[in-house]
């Protein structure tokens, strides 16, 4: 039984029918508009670079491609003469600026060297093992070992991408790659790296670097 206050079929049926009212789509088009206006204007604050807007890219910029450990990078740089920016490139890549990073592989540190790679340095450099591995731990030695590595490849190779292929890949595998005209023309620059996690290695440092020049070297 239905309630008393429910009406019945044939009663809804004889009551009028009030036609619904239209409605205009003017405020979803206005959010529309006014939001593409504001995607557009983001855009020309990031894109162009004229003194009015150079403020603001700049900012905006410098928040994504931070620079920590600037006194250690200073002295690494100075020491080894290398680019500053590319340092900050290498280790926001490797680790993102965490000194306790550790990788599965075994890579530790800022500049995520491996132990072994830590052994040839020193002896490399400093004609014996002065350090333990936990000494990869400080941001000093391992900004500073790390960036002797850079030169070190930098020097042997004499291109910067395939300096970093080899710091991410090994120098071995660079030298195989190097000599098989598959992945060079030259012997000395790489055209095409097999390793698809090196590619975008040297991908993402190269490209920190350019941006690291753009937004620091003013």
């Amino acid at each position: 039984m239905e309630p008393n206050n429910t009406p019945s079929n044939n009663e809804q049926r004889r009551r009028p029918r009030r036609r619904p009212k239209k409605r205009r789509g003017h405020g979803c088009l206005g959010f529309g508009i006014t939001l593409s206006i504001v995607v557009i204007a983001l855009i020309c604050v990031l894109m162009f670079t004229t003194n009015v807007l150079n403020g603001p890219k700049y900012k905006i910029l410098s928040m994504i491609y931070q620079k920590h450990y600037t006194t250690e990078v200073e002295a690494a740089a100075k020491e080894f003469d290398m680019d500053e920016n590319l340092i900050y490139a290498v280790i926001r890549t490797e680790s993102g600026f965490d000194e306790n990073a550790e990788s599965h592989a075994g890579a530790v540190g800022l500049m995520q060297l491996m132990p072994d790679t830590f052994s040839w340095l020193q002896e490399h450099k400093d004609g014996q093992v002065i350090y333990t591995d936990e000494a990869l731990r400080i941001p000093e030695i391992n900004i500073r070992y790390g960036t002797y590595y850079l030169s070190y490849l930098k020097e042997l190779y004499g291109d910067i991408p395939t300096a970093v292929a080899a710091y991410n890949a090994g120098a071995s595998a660079v030298d195989s790659w190097l000599s098989d005209p598959t992945y060079s023309d030259d012997g000395k620059t790489l055209k095409k790296i097999p390793y698809t996690e090196t590619e975008k290695y040297v991908k993402k440092v190269t490209h920190a670097w350019d941006r690291y020049q753009k937004i620091y070297n003013r």
